[in-house]
Formats: structure tokens, sequence, C-alpha cells
């Protein structure tokens, strides 16, 4: 009887269980249902679970009871979620990632985390928060001291409580991008690491459209000696601040630059740059890129105004000069000519995309074409002068287009020039002799013959005393 029982009760729980999951977790495709999966852990080796439950209309955090117990990763993104209240079993210890972003969340309890002590990425991009204090005035991230990345970006956010990521020690990546912080971190040169507590091991951050500018603390960035990653796009600087030496990679878009120098960027370890979006962008100066010794990819696009790309932007280009750039992009700008001295540079590249610039035609183009093959859709490479040949793709242009191009076939232009002033000069001289021919005494005048009526001479002698 009491193996009979034990039996039932076993019965209840896995039913129970196996009912719970129903209601939101699903193995396949199903309506209304979260898509679960089974999978092993790449690190731990052993089988776990993920739960996407994205655009589901969910309105409130769901309960850990309706997933599998071994869940890691959970995204609740594009859903209707307004507040992240504990209310059932809202906690997992087993949880790793954690995808919020796309709801309409507006406040967070302060216990709501608790119970998360695995969580190691946390994602509450797109939402409505305006403050994360919490309910009860406290640090809602007390409990995450494993969390590596954290994306607060696209929120309504202008100010955050002091110390609010001192309890993460491991936070490698911060984003805070899309909020308006601008003055709150301008405050201090020490805003990030005394008020806030982001720790300084950080490598990864993101302060795109925050309202940054050039009043920003010179030091604001000198404790992070381990940065790799910054993003400051779609802020108001005019010049490139201050930044820490070990960057590898700089988004620098959208801000103010009037022109770019070496001045500014000295960066040895700087990878990959960013600097486009910039209408007020005229000038790149000669040497600007050369002390970027490291630099694999440049991306300059978007900068109508810059309608020369000098041919001293990374120094004097020869065959003898080493490059590490395999990445050009100066797409959408308003160059109009680039100089023949970067095949050099050309012929170590994986990706060039010079499209739709505003090209001057003409034999200082020709050479663009022995990198076709390594042109990003070089059919969309285009003249925009001369008149005769705006539109056409300069990947297709002939002797035929550019004669002047060819004096193999068209001779040379200064003989062209000889040519035709010798003919000329013979028209000219054939004209005059025919000219005397047809009208011999014509350019002499009486005057010259030696007779005319005040002449003290007559055609025949008169005799007076005849008369």
């Amino acid at each position: 009887m009491a193996y009979l029982k034990s039996c039932v009760f076993t019965f209840l729980i896995v039913f129970s269980s196996c009912f719970a999951l129903e209601t939101l977790c699903f193995h396949n495709v199903f309506e209304n249902k979260c898509l679960c999966k089974k999978f092993t852990d790449t690190e731990t080796n052993l089988p776990t679970s993920l739960a996407n439950c994205n655009g589901l209309a969910i309105d409130k955090f769901p309960d850990f009871s309706q997933f599998p117990q071994d869940l890691t990763a959970l995204d609740l993104s594009m859903n209707n979620i307004q507040m992240l209240e504990v209310a059932g079993e809202t906690s997992s210890a087993t949880l790793r990632n954690l995808s919020l972003s796309y709801n309409v969340i507006n406040d967070i309890t302060e216990d709501f985390f608790k119970g998360f002590e695995s969580l190691i990425s946390l994602d509450l991009s797109h939402n409505d928060l305006k403050s994360l204090s919490g309910s009860f005035d406290g640090n809602i991230f007390s409990t995450l001291d494993k969390l590596v990345y954290l994306d607060l970006s696209y929120n309504e956010i202008a100010k955050l409580p002091s110390a609010i990521f001192y309890p993460l020690p491991v936070l490698d990546s911060l984003s805070l991008s899309y909020n308006p912080l601008g003055e709150f971190l301008m405050q201090a040169k020490d805003t990030l690491t005394q008020v806030l507590g982001v720790s300084t091991n950080l490598t990864q951050l993101r302060l795109n459209n925050v309202g940054l500018s050039d009043k920003l603390h010179p030091d604001f960035f000198t404790p992070y000696k381990n940065l790799t990653h910054l993003e400051l796009q779609d802020n108001d600087f005019e010049y490139i601040p201050s930044l820490p030496y070990s960057l590898e990679f700089l988004d620098f878009s959208g801000n103010k630059l009037s022109f770019v120098s070496a001045r500014y960027l000295q960066y040895h370890s700087l990878k990959v740059l960013r600097i486009s979006r910039m209408p007020s962008l005229n000038s790149i100066h000669h040497y600007a890129f050369y002390n970027l010794l490291a630099l694999e990819s440049l991306i300059l696009t978007d900068c109508p105004n810059v309608q020369e790309f000098s041919e001293l932007a990374f120094g004097l280009a020869s065959k003898s000069m080493e490059t590490h750039l395999t990445s050009l992009v100066l797409a959408r700008n308003g160059i109009t000519n680039l100089n023949s001295t970067y095949g050099h540079m050309f012929k170590n590249m994986r990706h060039i995309d010079l499209r739709h610039n505003t090209w001057a035609c003409g034999c200082k183009t020709l050479w663009l074409q022995e990198f076709e093959a390594e042109m990003f859709k070089s059919r969309d490479l285009r003249c925009s002068s001369p008149s005769n040949l705006k539109g056409k793709r300069i990947m297709e242009l002939t002797h035929l287009d550019l004669q002047e191009c060819f004096p193999d076939i068209y001779g040379k232009s200064s003989h062209k020039l000889t040519i035709i002033i010798l003919m000329f000069a013979v028209i000219f001289l054939m004209g005059i002799i025919f000219y005397l021919i047809r009208y011999p005494k014509s350019w002499l005048g009486d005057k010259q013959i030696g007779i005319s009526p005040n002449s003290p001479y007559s055609a025949a002698p008169q005799d007076e005393d005849k008369f």
C-alpha cells in the first residue's frame, strides 16, 4: 500500500511538472508557446535548456515553475511586461542569460533579482525605465556579483543612484547608450568610478547619444586601462577627447568634427575606427592616421563635405610601406578623386568600398580598374563628372570615353595641339598666296608708281612757249 502511494505521488509530481511545462513551454513551433530547446553547455558539458518567449504578448514576468529546472537562457524580449516584481517562483539558481529588451518596463522592485545568483548577462534595453532606484530606494543589482554583461540602452534614465554598479565586480561590458545622461556623467571626472562604482576592469563601454560634449573632463576615461571597445556615437563632440591607449575599437560617428588630425589619433593599439555621418567634417589632414600602427579597418562614410581624401592620410604610401589595413570604407562621401599611390595599399586589402562618391572621371581615375575584384559592389562605382560620362560605371570606362588617356592609340594631347596649330598656319599661308595671285597689284597704291595729281612730273612733257 505504501508502495502504491509512493507511485501515485511520483506520478502526480511528474504529471504536474509536465502540465506546468505545457502551459508555457513547447519543444516545437506552437502558437502562444515558448520555444524550448535542450543543448549541452560548452563550459560545463552538462545538459541544459533555453526558452525563447519573444513576441508572445506576455504582460508579467512568468513563474519559473513553467520552465525546465535546468533553464540557463530565457528570452522574454518584445512582450508587454510593465513591472519586474516578485510574484510566485520568480527566481532561478541556474539562469545565466536573461533578455527583457523591447518591453514597457518602467519599474523594478529592489528584491526582484534576488535568487539570480548565476546571472552573467542581463539585457534591459528598449524599455521605459526612468530610474533604477527600485521601489525601496535600494540597489537592485546587489546580488548579481557574477554579472558580466549589462545593457541599459534605449531607456529614459537621466540620473543613476550612487554606487549602483558597485556590487558588480566582474562587469566587463556596460551599455548606457540612448539615455539622457550627459549632464549627469559630465558633472565630475570620476563619475563612472567613484560615483557609480563601475569596475575599472571594464573592457567594453557604450555611451552613444547620451549628450556628451567637449565639456567632458580630460581624465574621464583615464582609470580604464583595460578598455578595448568604446562607442561614442551621436554625441556633441567637436574634438576627439583623451581616450585610453588600450583601445582597439572606436566608433565616433555622428559627432561634430570638422577635421581629422593625427593630434587626436595617437592610439597604437586601435584596430577599428569608425568616423561616419558627420556633415560638418570637411578635411582629412596629412598623416591623420599615421599613428594608428595597428589599424585594420577604417570606416568613413556619409560625410558629404569630404571632397578630398589626402594622399598622405596614412603617411607617404610606397611599395615598402608596412600597413595592417585590410578594410577601407569611404562610401557616400563627396570624394572626387583618390590618388593612385593608394594602389600599393589596395594590394593587401580584402575589402574596399568607394561607392556613391562624386567621382570626377579622368585619367587619374582609371587606376581603380586594377582592383575591381577587391571592390565591394564595383558596379555602383560611377562617374559624376564630366557631364558626358555622368552615371557611367568607372569599371567600364574605355579608350573611347577618355581618348586623351590613351596616347598609344590617339597620340599625346600636346602632339594634337601642335598639329592643329600647323594646320591653321598652312591654311593662313595658302589664303595669302591665293589673294596675291587673284589681285596681283591691289596692294600697290599710286604713290608707289610715282604718278599722281600732286606729282611734279607728268606723263608727257609740255612746251609753254608754244602757247
